[in-house]
């Protein structure tokens, strides 16, 4: 049994506890947030303690797991303060807000000999994990190119906005578009060159487009937004991969998300889901448990196994930053910026 302490009672705090509460070996234990409000009213649910100091939950002996669910720019923190402790630490992504942050807290995790993943639950998705077994059994030949975007109205819902605040959050484009950025480099590996364009306003870059190319030849454009300041548009994720001998379509606010066309044939609807749909109204914008619930179960599991959690370990979350931070640069001088794959 993994025993667990949530930092950050939110959104995504009440996502994860939904998911322990589903994990026949975990159990949360402690919920901690500045918020005791919202820390009880968590905490209740579950049948957790509450406390309004977070590293009061940190240095908790019966704690083996710390679950950091903090806003961004808390990350470096507090997973070093778990990690000192002695504890195991899964963090909510985007892993830090600079490389020389991310560093740090691996470097840190590695000397205490604790477990370190950063939830890039896009990873742990169906539609994607199929998208990526496509590619590698080569069913459909050889991938030409893939489009990615990413939609969502204005967070104006984060805990005092820090969401909307580029300093804290790194804007849409390390927040939001980081999900899409971390899946090529799952799917593709490290590109060759990467060419972004974004609107900036006070928000920092709300909307961003990306080119990306790759060493072997792959196109990849990746679009991601939350400039939107309509309450009522919806969070819309998609993706087209187009292949030799086929196309894999994605769409989220479809009623059937996933196409797949080829020539001479009927087109397939292939049925996915998650392992987990959501017993509870946890709010926000996905519907889904499944995927939150595949990623942290194998955390849990890895724990449990004393594996290391390749499927999503800190180093490669840090490589995602680096090329997100890159493009940021791009928008910012107008230049391609080209990376060395030796």
């Amino acid at each position: 049994m993994v025993n667990v302490g949530i930092l950050g009672a939110g959104f995504m705090g009440k996502m994860h506890a939904e998911c322990y509460y589903n994990l026949a070996n975990a159990k949360l234990v402690a919920v901690g947030d500045v918020d005791r409000e919202k820390a009880g009213e968590l905490a209740k649910n579950h049948n957790a303690h509450a406390l309004s100091q977070p590293e009061k939950v940190i240095e908790n002996e019966d704690i083996d797991l710390i679950d950091v669910c903090l806003p961004t720019f808390l990350h470096k923190e507090y997973v070093i303060k778990a990690a000192q402790a002695g504890k195991h630490v899964l963090c909510e992504k985007p892993i830090a807000l600079t490389v020389q942050d991310a560093e740090e807290m691996i470097r840190v995790a590695e000397i205490a000999k604790v477990k370190f993943m950063i939830a890039q639950v896009i990873r742990f998705w169906p539609e994607y994990i199929m998208l990526k077994q496509t590619y590698e059994n080569k069913r459909l030949g050889r991938i030409l190119s893939i489009n990615l975007s990413r939609l969502s109205a204005a967070p104006t819902w984060s805990w005092r906005d820090w969401m909307l605040d580029s300093a804290k959050s790194g804007s849409a484009l390390v927040d939001l578009h980081i999900h899409d950025t971390d899946y090529l480099l799952c799917l593709l590996g490290k590109p060759s060159f990467v060419f972004t364009q974004g609107s900036k306003s006070d928000i920092g870059y709300g909307h961003i487009f990306t080119t990306f190319t790759f060493p072997n030849g792959v196109v990849a454009f990746a679009e991601a937004g939350w400039d939107i300041m309509i309450d009522n548009f919806p969070f819309v994720v998609a993706f087209r991969a187009i292949f030799e001998k086929g196309v894999v379509d994605f769409n989220s606010g479809r009623e059937r998300t996933l196409s797949v066309y080829e020539q001479g044939k009927e087109v397939r609807y292939p049925a996915v889901q998650g392992e987990l749909l959501s017993s509870k109204d946890v709010r926000g914008n996905i519907s889904q448990m499944g995927p939150y619930f595949s990623e942290i179960k194998y955390f849990v599991n890895c724990i449990e196994d004393d594996q290391l959690p390749l499927m999503a370990e800190a180093n490669s979350a840090k490589d995602s930053l680096k090329i997100v931070l890159a493009e940021k640069r791009s928008a910012e001088t107008g230049e391609v910026i080209r990376f060395d794959n030796q």
